[in-house]
């Protein structure tokens, strides 16, 4: 394995050097992404021919939002070996990513670029803009940010009505918290999170007695697998919980919509709408609204 590891990078070393520096700066035709949620933008603003590998996780439906698409091109499981093999001339990758690929793409010069996990609709936002400008692709960028900005702005709570309050509850209790892109778009179309107000910042269990002395107007729980539940998946289905059904309502909010944001934000608007409006259709029903 380290045998052909090393002549990949002497092989992938003369193919960097002979490319040209103009084209690669400007119009990458061989993208590597190695971030689920770049994936989700990659995907978008460049021809599928030029996308040499996306992240594993892209052909995932329970992560991706992408899946259907991503199945017919390729994927690594980003060791440094299947990278460098497909002789990229950009490559994508979050901060987190395995430091033995990025020291590998280092010794041979082939590009990468780190990204972060946007913690605003502002942060993400740019960050399309970041990639697109990377991929030469700034009109499809722009067209992207048109779109997403067009769906928030749907989904915006009308000035004459009052916002619900909700949280997330993932398998393992699991919540989103103030300082999340989901945590700001829950807020924009009406769902106060009170997960902010029991000091929830990021992503962190809320705790199920919470719910139980303060329920929520709404609760967004993850998605079960068929079949018996795995212990982390019981607390979304909680007796006591349960005996909350005529003072909340619950509606379905997919672990994939949860930690990326780009366009993905247009399917989390969407289903936080309908959970919304779910909610308001219960009221009613009940003669409470």
């Amino acid at each position: 394995m380290k045998l052909r590891l090393l002549a990949l990078l002497g092989i992938a070393s003369l193919a960097a050097h002979s490319a040209s520096a103009e084209q690669t700066a400007a119009h990458p035709m061989r993208i590597v992404s190695l971030n689920m949620c770049v994936d989700s933008i990659v995907i978008e603003l460049v021809s599928h021919d030029r996308i040499a590998a996306l992240s594993h996780y892209a052909r995932d439906p329970q992560r991706s939002t992408i899946a259907d698409k991503a199945r017919h091109l390729p994927i690594t499981y980003e060791t440094a070996e299947e990278v460098v093999a497909l002789r990229p001339d950009l490559v994508l990758t979050s901060r987190h990513s395995a430091p033995a690929t990025r020291n590998a793409l280092k010794r041979v010069g082939i590009r990468f670029e780190l990204f972060d996990v946007p913690g605003t609709v502002v942060e993400s936002l740019e960050q399309v803009r970041q990639v697109a400008r990377m991929l030469g692709a700034e009109r499809e960028g722009e067209a992207m940010v048109a779109r997403i900005e067009a769906a928030l702005e749907a989904a915006r709570l009308p000035a004459n009505e009052t916002p619900l309050t909700a949280a997330i509850y993932q398998p393992g209790g699991l919540s989103a918290g103030r300082d999340t892109v989901v945590g700001e778009l829950m807020e924009l179309v009406g769902l106060q999170n009170i997960a902010a107000r029991y000091g929830v910042k990021n992503y962190r269990p809320l705790p199920l007695e919470v719910l139980v002395s303060s329920p929520p107007d709404v609760l967004l729980i993850g998605e079960t697998s068929p079949g018996a539940p795995l212990q982390s998946e019981k607390v979304v289905h909680h007796r006591a919980l349960r005996a909350l059904e005529s003072q909340m309502t619950q509606a379905v909010f997919p672990a994939r919509l949860l930690y990326c944001a780009g366009p993905t934000m247009i399917d989390a608007v969407t289903e936080l709408v309908r959970a919304r409006e779910h909610a308001r259709d219960v009221e009613r029903a009940r003669g409470t609204l």
